[in-house]
């Protein structure tokens, strides 16, 4: 069976487009079928960090409102890789919300692990937690963006207690900086985790390389401290007992 991921936070600023960009690469790179689709509605923000801004025709708008096939709205990111952009701000932008775009996801599924970016300050109902097999919680490790998060995190379960289908929800830690997290209020990681309320599944490090890449509409950096730590998270996704190498994730990249 196929999984289907939403990457989604509380606060804008998180680095939770930037996550799911990276993990679905990771997640191809493992030889898994994948396709990231973003619901952000910004006309582009994935297909800039995927270095193919250029190569989108069509979008998920397209797709959902049965304007074209969605094979023909996907673009080709590298091999096991397809990415449904985001149509720009129009009166037809649909909501994540929307049961036309659950529809896509669901019929994605079908070929393809799902890897979707959530916009920032969606609150789940229902549907969209039926929808989903994993909600990951993207949150920077200070107390404002925890605190968000936590709050995020129990409207997610809520969400999930009115359906069916049960769905996990995980923590992911973003643009992490060891030396500022004393600085955001937080001691340790353990108290991020205990702060939100779910389990833990990474953290991904700031690295300067990776958004370099990004500003210059550049692929993925294969070689980054980004990406050696998504493929970590795309691991324990598909169940793999990675272990957290703080000594290593940690370091200031700079």
């Amino acid at each position: 069976m196929a999984e289907k991921i939403a990457f989604i936070s509380a606060l804008g600023g998180q680095g939770t487009s930037l996550a799911a960009a990276y993990t679905a690469k990771a997640s191809a790179a493992a030889g898994h079928p994948t396709a990231l689709v973003d619901t952000c509605g910004f006309g582009g923000t994935l297909a800039c960090m995927l270095g193919v801004e250029g190569d989108t025709v069509m979008h998920l708008n397209d797709a959902a409102l049965g304007e074209c096939d969605i094979e023909d709205a996907l673009t080709d990111c590298g091999e096991h890789l397809k990415l449904l952009p985001s149509g720009s701000f129009s009166e037809r932008t649909l909501s994540p919300l929307s049961v036309e775009v659950r529809r896509v996801i669901e019929s994605l599924s079908r070929e393809y692990d799902v890897f979707a970016d959530i916009p920032s300050g969606t609150v789940p109902d229902c549907g969209m937690a039926g929808c989903f097999d994993m909600f990951v919680i993207c949150s920077r490790a200070d107390v404002l963006s925890l605190k968000y998060a936590s709050m995020l995190c129990r409207h997610i379960r809520k969400a999930a207690s009115q359906t069916v289908v049960p769905c996990e929800i995980r923590l992911l830690l973003t643009r992490f900086l060891p030396e500022l997290m004393k600085f955001g209020g937080m001691e340790d990681i353990d108290r991020c985790i205990d702060t939100v309320g779910a389990r833990l599944l990474g953290v991904l490090p700031h690295d300067n390389r990776a958004l370099e890449a990004v500003i210059s509409g550049q692929p993925p950096d294969e070689k980054c401290e980004l990406m050696r730590y998504a493929a970590d998270t795309a691991a324990r996704i598909y169940g793999g007992r990675v272990p957290l190498d703080a000594g290593r994730s940690f370091r200031m990249p700079f």
